[in-house]
C-alpha cells in the first residue's frame, strides 16, 4: 500500500510550484491566513448559526434559549444611539432583549413603553416594556466597551403572531419610546437580515 498515492503527490507538487511563484511577502502572509481561516469560520458559526445559551435552570427548571448579542444599530457622530439585541425563549415564550446607549444620556422607558419595528412590507410590530426602567452605568453595554456610559436593559415579550410576521419580513426601522418622546433609526440591510436569522434560530428551537 502506497504511503503517498501518486495522485496526492501530483497535487502536492502543483501546490509547491504555485507557492514558489508567489512573491515573498505574500508567502509570509499565506500561513497566517491558513491559520486564521478555521478561527474565522468557528467565530462565524458561533455567532450566526447557533444559540448563545441553551440550558435548563437547575432551580426553576425553566428551559432557556438565547441568541448571542448582536448589533441592531450602531451610533456615529451624528446618530449617537447604540442598540444591541438578542432573542430569548423561556419555556417557549419569546422575548426581544435590548441594550441601548443614547449618547451616554440618562433617559427613562416607562412601564408599557413601546418599542416598534417597522417592517419592509409596511406592517408595524409594537412591543411593550414590562416594567419601568431608568438608565444606569453599564446597562447598555454589550461587553467592556460602553461599560462606563449610561445605558438601559429592556425586555419585550413577543407574541407568536408578531414573531411570524418578523420571520417572513425584514425590519426597516426601529422606534423607541422614552419618557420624552421617541427615537427612530433606520436599520441596515445586513443588520436586518441578521435579525431575521437570529429570530428564526430561536423561534425554530423553542
Amino acid at each position: 500500500m502506497e504511503l503517498f498515492p501518486r495522485r496526492n503527490m501530483i497535487i502536492f507538487r502543483s501546490f509547491v510550484i504555485i507557492f514558489t511563484q508567489i512573491p515573498r511577502m505574500k508567502r509570509l502572509l499565506l500561513p497566517i491566513l491558513i491559520f486564521l481561516l478555521p478561527v474565522v469560520s468557528l467565530a462565524q458559526g458561533q455567532f450566526w448559526d447557533r444559540l448563545g445559551l441553551d440550558y435548563v435552570d437547575d432551580s426553576t427548571h425553566d428551559v432557556i434559549k438565547c441568541s448571542y448579542w448582536q448589533v441592531f444599530e450602531r451610533g456615529n457622530l451624528h446618530r449617537t444611539m447604540n442598540t444591541f439585541y438578542r432573542i430569548s425563549s423561556i419555556n417557549g415564550k419569546l422575548y426581544l432583549d435590548l441594550k441601548i446607549i443614547q449618547g451616554g444620556d440618562v433617559f427613562v422607558v416607562p412601564r408599557n413603553g413601546k418599542f416598534q419595528l417597522l417592517l419592509d412590507d409596511d406592517n408595524v410590530v409594537t412591543l411593550y416594556n414590562t416594567e419601568y426602567k431608568t438608565t444606569s452605568k453599564g446597562d447598555g453595554a454589550r461587553r467592556w466597551a460602553g461599560s462606563g456610559a449610561e445605558g438601559i436593559f429592556l425586555s419585550f415579550p413577543i407574541t407568536l403572531g408578531d414573531a411570524e410576521m418578523m420571520v417572513h419580513n425584514y425590519v426597516d426601522r426601529i422606534r423607541l419610546y422614552t419618557g420624552e418622546g421617541f427615537v427612530e433609526r433606520r436599520i441596515t440591510d445586513t443588520h436586518s437580515e441578521l435579525f431575521r436569522d437570529e429570530l428564526r434560530l430561536v423561534y425554530d428551537s423553542k
